[in-house]
């Protein structure tokens, strides 16, 4: 029987790895592909898994029936599962939210805890009982394993995760959508289930056993007819039809970047990544479209070669191609997305692909600057805000540094942020300034068009962008034989009255003078703050003043926090306790922000986490699992942990000190391909070393506590939760806080800080156990 319950436990780790990427990928395309909500999302996930651990599994292990409340668990995990995906793209009817209107962040917080709810606590109450179920059926000898079982279920359900994360990310996430995923996740459980109904004969009436087979044999028959039928793909259509309510919908796929989505109106084609709209075709917006071309490309005595980084089809490479270009490079920030406008032509975009000056890349547009060997007269960046970390890439100084170094000497290079011609507001404001204050960080020549919807920044290296004025500009389109709909003499004329600059200036001296980069993602933070204003504005005053965070303050936080743990440890009748539930805490806590660094890192450098997720989280499940083994084999050969517990926590501090200077760099060599992939296999070491670190402190815990804790369930319940509250605690605050603020060097200094006073707090702890004794 001990051999079913550790299948059953492999399995709960497959299917609750799956059920978290899957929602967790559902979610972040409900939240605009917004990264920074990962850590709300993951920090959800891990308190509900903590309380469920904690009080549901508890009462799970006190109960007489443990295997068949085991079996009932697994099957309404199992459901809710299925129901949290619909729930995930059906929020917006229950909210006042339309499709493509974004989200602030105590939205994404409520959201996500409410989906995650039945799911997440479900799967942490079968933690606790698994752990009472192996130790029960453990056989002769079981009070020689009662100390192992929880370390023992801790690497069973890892070993789970790891083959959940591999065959998610290689075989069901190209394959199948969401909703196939959950259903195969459901043939599995209902089958491990009645493999586990038979030993119930002996604890169950046969009424009761054969209701229960019943049930589980209608479940399984069900779920295989929705998988071998076509109701599973009219379930996903269903849902995809509610999440798109009032509109036409005709396509929606997954790409490694995340979710390319069309719909159609009147024969009027909307594109949608991630939900926000990227274009339109064959009617756009043509006052922005002239505008952002035009301006810069007029401004330029002779453009010839053109790069446009997202945004390209459907108008802006028509009006490009007026003049007498030579080359026009495009890529989008999802290389599907070309592919996908292809699929649905219009006699605009058509002629925009298809003309022979025009190039399509298949890489990501920043990746696309890295490795181009071409100069350009004038790039284009059609990303209006840094409100994602994928779109922050397009507003940092590096980016600007990059698109320098591929302009020609009187290159110049355009982009756009949200604007407004009478009232900016402070949001809006510190948005404007700290990008402003970026550019002209690294270009000499910096010029700003205000306008009502959009600012348009203009960027050289050369005087001579500056020159031409309005009747220069006229004097251009007629030589250039321009056929233009609106920017006519008086038009630009308008457009670059001084008294709109001087009012733009004017706000900018308000605004906030800090510098936008790559690893201190400030633009994300500030576009938050703008974007809760919108949707979260009672909100908005707390998360505002969270730009004050600094690492002198949490250093000074922690120190008192560490102060009273210290006051309370001394006065309390077992020290070790509260200084082990700590050590176990803060490496939860450093574990989440281990995480979110790899994550935050891989999405600046590349783009894609979306797909990468499921790869960066299964190595570090791996070393987790790794972790767990090696402890669990050392605790047989010693008699105390505490030995390992201490060089441990060092380990972690050096761990947190090496983070930083692997990536700040690494940047710079991306144009190399042997470059490439030694950055990523060091991604998948990093993760599998940080789960090696974090696998490791549970079961020596572990083994401390029960020495001084009868109840096995009690100690895998508590120190359980207390890793995974670290963990909430990391994901809410380092995803949302610190690492946009901070930056990735701070943060991981205050990794460092909290490690410290809890290897203090230990050692003082130990220190006052041995002088009792």
């Amino acid at each position: 029987m001990q051999r079913k319950i550790t299948l059953a436990v492999v399995i709960m780790g497959f299917s609750g790895f799956i059920a978290e990427i899957v929602l967790l990928r559902e979610l972040l395309v409900a939240f605009h592909g917004n990264e920074l909500s990962i850590g709300v999302i993951l920090a959800n996930w891990l308190l509900l898994e903590s309380a469920g651990a904690h009080f549901l599994g508890r009462r799970i292990s006190r109960a007489k029936r443990k295997l068949g409340w085991f079996i009932l668990v697994t099957v309404l995990f199992t459901i809710s599962f299925l129901a949290a995906i619909y729930a995930t793209r059906t929020f917006r009817e229950f909210l006042p939210l339309m499709p493509g209107e974004g989200v602030g962040i105590l939205t994404m917080f409520a959201v996500s805890f409410v989906t995650l709810l039945p799911v997440s606590l479900l799967h942490g109450a079968l933690f606790t009982s698994g752990c009472q179920l192996h130790f029960q059926y453990a056989g002769p000898g079981a009070e020689d394993l009662g100390v192992f079982s929880i370390a023992r279920v801790y690497v069973y359900e890892t070993l789970g995760t790891i083959a959940g994360g591999l065959i998610l990310t290689f075989v069901f996430i190209p394959l199948l959508h969401a909703i196939h995923i959950a259903l195969a996740v459901a043939l599995l459980n209902f089958l491990i289930c009645l493999f586990l109904l038979q030993p119930l004969r002996k604890g169950i009436g046969k009424p009761a056993r054969l209701v229960s087979f019943l049930a589980l044999l209608f479940l399984l028959s069900g779920t295989s007819y929705l998988v071998a039928s076509s109701g599973s793909e009219r379930l996903h259509i269903t849902s995809l039809e509610r999440q798109w309510k009032h509109h036409h919908l005709v396509h929606h796929e997954q790409s490694q970047y995340g979710n390319i989505t069309v719909t159609e109106r009147g024969g009027e084609y909307t594109f949608y990544a991630d939900g926000t709209p990227i274009l339109s075709s064959p009617n756009p917006d043509l006052v922005f479209i002239e505008e952002f071309v035009h301006f810069p490309m007029l401004f330029h005595p002779d453009p010839k070669n053109v790069a446009v980084l997202s945004g390209g089809a459907g108008g802006v490479i028509n009006e490009i191609l007026k003049h007498d270009v030579e080359r026009v490079d495009y890529a989008e920030v999802d290389p599907l997305l070309p592919e996908v406008i292809r699929k649905f032509p219009t006699l605009l975009t058509e002629s925009e692909l298809n003309d022979p000056r025009v190039h399509v890349t298949d890489a990501d547009s920043r990746f696309f600057l890295i490795r181009t060997p071409h100069r350009y007269d004038v790039i284009l960046s059609g990303f209006s805000d840094p409100s994602t970390l994928q779109t922050n890439r397009f507003f940092t100084r590096e980016f600007f540094s990059l698109a320098r170094d591929r302009l020609s000497s009187q290159g110049i290079l355009m982009f756009g942020l949200p604007g407004s011609l009478t009232y900016l507001g402070r949001e809006l404001t510190d948005l404007n300034a700290i990008v402003l204050n970026t550019l002209e960080s690294v270009f000499p020549h910096v010029m700003v068009i205000p306008g009502e919807d959009q600012n348009f920044y203009l960027a050289s290296s050369s005087p001579a962008m500056k020159e031409p004025g309005v009747e220069e500009l006229a004097e251009a389109i007629r030589a250039r034989e321009l056929e233009l709909m609106l920017m006519g003499p008086g038009y630009i004329s308008y457009k670059l009255d001084p008294r709109w600059s001087d009012f733009f200036y004017s706000q900018m001296e308000e605004g906030s003078d800090a510098i936008n980069e790559d690893f201190k993602p400030l633009g994300v933070f500030y576009s938050l703050v703008f974007w809760n204003e919108q949707f979260s504005p009672g909100f908005n005053d707390i998360f505002r003043h969270s730009k004050a965070v600094s690492l002198p303050l949490l250093g000074g936080i922690l120190l008192v926090v560490f102060l009273l743990l210290f006051l309370f440890t001394s006065r309390h009748r077992e020290p070790m306790k509260p200084a082990l539930a700590m050590a176990i805490f803060s490496t939860g806590f450093a574990g989440m922000l281990f995480d979110l660094i790899l994550i935050f890192a891989f999405q600046v450098l590349y783009g894609y986490i979306f797909y990468w997720l499921g790869l960066l989280v299964t190595a570090f499940m791996a070393g987790v699992m790794a972790g767990g083994l090696w402890m669990s084999s050392h605790l047989k050969k010693v008699s105390s942990a505490l030995p390992a517990i201490i060089r441990l926590e060092v380990l972690v501090i050096l761990f947190a000190l090496l983070l930083p200077p692997v990536f700040l760099r690494a940047g710079d060599l991306l144009v190399y391909d042997w470059f490439d992939i030694l950055l990523k296999s060091i991604f998948l070491l990093l993760s599998f070393v940080s789960g090696i670190l974090v696998g490791s402190a549970f079961p020596l815990a572990n083994r401390e506590f029960l020495r001084t804790s009868r109840s096995l369930s009690g100690t895998a319940g508590f120190l359980y939760s207390a890793d995974l509250m670290g963990g909430w605690l990391g994901g809410i605050i380092g995803g949302v806080v610190l690492l946009p603020v901070m930056g990735l060097t701070n943060t991981s200094l205050a990794i460092v800080i909290f490690k410290i006073l809890s290897l203090a707090l230990l050692l003082a702890a130990l220190r006052r156990s041995r002088a009792r004794k």
